[in-house]
This record gives structure tokens, sequence and C-alpha cells, in this order.
């Protein structure tokens, strides 16, 4: 998270802050003495700031009216601006456009695709790639789709790997693959210049990062952000007995800040994802010849866990698709085969129902 000392918000308060003679013959100004005071408390980013319920018995009582007054501002500052449902109708001459990855199945599952707005998660098993290839197409889609229109529709990756650059340049020749070879090198050009890639190697540059692009976003964005993956800095915060939970919480309100649809332009976000239980059953209440691994959908959750739960978001289940061995007389004890299908579940979703699935045959490499 930012410290308070970096926040654009708070820091336009400290010339209001500073003009009030200081207290008690105090030799600072009064917003940095309010600083300093809430360092030593250990409050060094706005949610410390909200979340500690004392902080006013802990401070002396002449910084009590400056304390309130940046609470105040980041309550204000997170806060919905509020608009009546005619004026967002007004302004929306047709629906928020979708970015489609090319994947017709998976597109049909997501009603056309992702929105603008949208925050999409994809989890799976750690060790299947899928989930990045899936993430990849998106993010080509938008790229070559838009590649004509002006320089302000872009792609964020967040925590790509070399590999996954790489991949996207194959999906983005595939793609362009039909236009004669000077436009197409143009087209690829565009593209690429479009894709920014955001190095995070922990929660804190991950929230860096989305509070930067909350106080810089305009309206005249068509953005798409992708985060491959969170898992990991989570895992990391919390191996470092860092209060991971108060960052996690910090991410969920920061990306519901950047696709809030009240924005005029709001961004699309898509999250990869694990999953802390990764059980599966066997469904033998098919008919013959239709038989297949199906998860439980009780016994799988993002990784993130119950954190997620208030955060308005499509939550994609990614598996292979696996039938039954080649033991007719066991199937519950043979080995399943891998079809090299992938089959997807809507587990979440505030627009369709749960357990909706759909099959898409293995992405390009």
């Amino acid at each position: 998270m930012p410290p308070l000392r970096s926040t654009t918000y708070i820091l336009a308060l400290s010339s209001a802050i500073n003009s009030q003679k200081p207290a008690g013959g105090a030799s600072k100004q009064p917003f940095d003495e309010c600083l300093a005071e809430l360092d030593t408390l250990g409050i060094r980013t706005d949610y410390d700031l909200l979340l500690q319920s004392d902080l006013l018995e802990q401070t002396p009582s002449r910084l009590h009216k400056h304390i309130r007054t940046l609470r105040m501002a980041v309550l204000e500052h997170f806060a919905s601006p509020g608009r009546t449902a005619a004026d967002l109708l007004s302004t929306r001459d047709s629906p928020p456009p979708r970015i489609k990855s090319g994947i017709g199945p998976l597109d049909a599952l997501l009603n056309g695709g992702i929105m603008a707005g949208q925050i999409v998660e994809f989890c799976g098993k750690d060790n299947n790639s899928i989930r990045s290839r899936i993430a990849i197409e998106y993010a080509a889609a938008h790229l070559t789709d838009n590649c004509t229109q002006s320089q302000n529709t872009r792609v964020f990756m967040l925590l790509s790997s070399p590999l996954s650059l790489w991949q996207v340049e194959q999906s983005l020749n595939r793609r362009l693959s039909e236009y004669p070879k000077d436009e197409r090198m143009q087209m690829f050009r565009r593209a690429m210049e479009r894709l920014i890639v955001i190095d995070c190697k922990d929660l804190e540059s991950l929230l860096a990062f989305l509070f930067h692009y909350a106080e810089t976003q305009t309206s005249d964005q068509n953005d798409f952000l992708v985060i491959d993956s969170i898992k990991p800095l989570v895992v990391n915060a919390l191996q470092q007995q860092n209060d991971a939970h108060v960052a996690v919480n910090a991410v969920q309100t920061a990306l519901r800040d950047i696709t809030n649809t009240m924005h005029e332009s709001p961004a699309a976000v898509l999250i990869i994802n694990g999953v802390s239980q990764r059980t599966s059953r066997f469904d033998s209440n098919k008919p013959a010849g239709d038989l297949y691994f199906r998860p439980d959908l009780h016994s799988v959750q993002p990784s993130l866990g119950a954190v997620w739960a208030m955060v308005s978001h499509v939550h994609v289940y990614v598996y292979p698709e696996l039938l039954p061995g080649d033991n007719d007389d066991d199937n519950f004890n043979s080995s399943p085969r891998d079809t090299g299908n992938t089959m997807a579940t809507i587990l979440k979703s505030p627009n369709a129902a749960i357990g909706q699935t759909c099959t898409f045959y293995q992405l390009h490499g």
C-alpha cells in the first residue's frame, strides 16, 4: 500500500493543515507532526488510518482534529460518488464493450466475453498452465481488436514471465496473419506498444501500481488488467508473517475502485489464481459414453478464500476434461484419461447460473 506521504489526495491536504498554527509550541508543522506521530504507532498507510480503532486514544489531543481530517479524506476518496440510474443510462448509448478471446465456448460462458468494469477470476490447480494461456488470448484479443484505434487502448500484464510475452507475440501473429505483410507488421507494432508489463514482486508493489492507476485513471481509457498470478504474492506475505489479510483487502478495494462502473471508462480485470481445495469426484450418474470427472463445486474455492465474498466478480474454475480409465470393471479406481480438452465451470457470477460448464479444445502453443 502506498505510504501516506506519497498519496496524492492526502498530500493535497498538507498545505491546508500546515497553514494552521502548531499547537502547544510544537516545532513541526501540524501535518508533519501528525504523520510523525502516526508513524511511531505503525500507521503508515491510509488503510492503517482507518483500521486502527483506538487511534485517538493513543495520540495527543492537539492532533485529533488533523487525524479526523485525514480519515475523512480517505473515506471520501474511496466512497462512491453516487449517480442516479437515469444519469447512468443517459451516458450509455450502448452496452459496455466486451473483450472476446476467440475461444467460442468460453466467451459464450461469459455472456460474450469480459465486460468493461468486470473482474473475472480463473482459478485452478497450480500446475495447470491453461489459465495463463486463457489470459494471454484475452490480452491479445484486446490489443488486436483495437489496434487501429487511439493509443488509449492498453493491456497491463502484472507478474508476467518472459514466456507469457512470447506467447502474446505468437497469438498476435496468428490473429493478424490474414493481413498483408506491411499492414500486419504495422498493426503488430502498434499492439505491442500498448502492452505494458508491470513487475510486481510482492503485494506492496502490486498495491502501489493499483493505487497509482486508480489515481491516474481517465475517462478516455479502454484498459484491460491481467494479474497472473496473485496466489504467490499472498503466500509470500504469509510466509513473511506480514498482515496479508489487510493487504489482500486493500487489493480488493483498489480493484473495486478501478472497475467501478460509475466511471465513464472502467477497466476490465482478469485474475489468475489457485484453489485451496482441489478435490474432484467421478460423476457416475451420467449415461454410458458420457462419463467424466467433474469438480465438487462445494469443495473448490479460490486461494484467497472468503476475502472476495463481497466483491462482485465472475469466478471460473478451469480444469482438464477427464474420462474414466480403460478398466471398465472399476471406474473409480482406474486412472482417469485426459482428453486434451479443457473444461470451465462458473463458481460465482452476478448474472449466470452456478455450475454452468463449457468445454473447449487445447489452445495453441
